[in-house]
């Protein structure tokens, strides 16, 4: 688990509302990968200057020849025979020039069960770290498997929002509108049913102290408000705090033409295609999810 230090964002309005993306299970490589939907949010977010994101994980379908999981009709038909020989560096170049055009707008990339799996087995553990340092992240950008980071939103004069790894200069803590903790983790689980992927995302709101929770990997959209109840400093009055969970889609298609998945070998759910992401008033401290 990373302790991934603070990001700020900086942004010009009290109205502005920001909108945090959680880009998970994209799966290139796989022939049932719904490419034209990542290149719209890709470029929904590059055009969008209140729009900044997160990697969920899983961003390529690691599955070579020597997996037993493989099969040659789920690979796409832009990987050759000679491209799967060094399947990763094939990958995560093609997963770099896919997110290269939004690098500014990252708060950070988590690592996926399949590039977990692949990394461990070949002995490629720098590629996470070499994706990181080509989207122009710093060290603590690298978000591991399992992350807690803070998000700070700063009103100040600028043109539209940016997001810096420092503070930014002439910023000081008075100046923060609002401080969020974010916790975010690939996902776990072979969860089927929406009452057990549920469940899965209300053990992580439990387990971790955190206001916004970003969890992906069991290709589905879900959303889950959990309240808390306190008192103020001096105990004289009930208060509120609102946590809110977010479980983000995945990019790879259970059923597509010509393409037999493993997913529709063993009768999945169709998939929910998309991200997944939050919407933040500084100001006000609201939180809304869109899935």
């Amino acid at each position: 688990m990373e302790a991934a230090g603070q990001r700020w964002i900086v942004h010009p309005s009290r109205s502005d509302v920001i909108k945090i993306w959680n880009l998970s299970d994209l799966h290139i490589i796989n022939a049932a990968c719904a490419v034209r939907d990542i290149e719209r949010d890709v470029e929904t977010i590059r055009n969008d200057p209140y729009s900044f994101w997160l990697g969920g994980g899983d961003y390529c379908d690691f599955i070579g020849y020597t997996d037993k999981r493989f099969d040659p009709d789920s690979v796409a038909d832009w990987v050759s025979v000679q491209d799967l020989s060094r399947l990763g560096d094939v990958g995560y170049r093609r997963i770099r020039d896919m997110l290269y055009p939004i690098r500014h707008k990252c708060l950070g990339l988590l690592l996926g069960n399949h590039e977990k799996k692949y990394l461990q087995h070949k002995e490629q553990a720098d590629r996470q770290a070499w994706l990181c340092q080509e989207l122009e992240l710093p060290a603590n950008g690298n978000l591991g498997y399992c992350s807690i980071f803070d998000v700070l939103f700063v009103r100040a004069s600028c043109a539209e929002p940016t997001c810096a790894w420092s503070r930014p200069k002439g910023v000081n803590r008075s100046k923060t509108q609002l401080k969020m903790r974010v916790f975010a983790h690939h996902g776990a689980g072979f969860a089927q049913t929406p009452g057990g992927k549920l469940n899965r995302l209300i053990q992580f709101m439990q387990s971790f102290n955190a206001d916004l929770y970003f969890c992906g990997h069991v290709h589905d959209q879900v959303g889950r408000r959990e309240p808390t109840l306190g008192c103020n400093a001096d105990c004289s009055k009930i208060t509120k705090h609102e946590r809110l969970g977010l479980i983000s889609g995945s990019y790879l298609k259970t059923y597509a033409q010509g393409v037999c998945t493993y997913g529709e070998q063993r009768g999945y759910r169709p998939t929910c295609l998309g991200a997944a992401w939050a919407e933040i008033n500084p100001e006000t401290g609201d939180m809304h999810g869109t899935i």
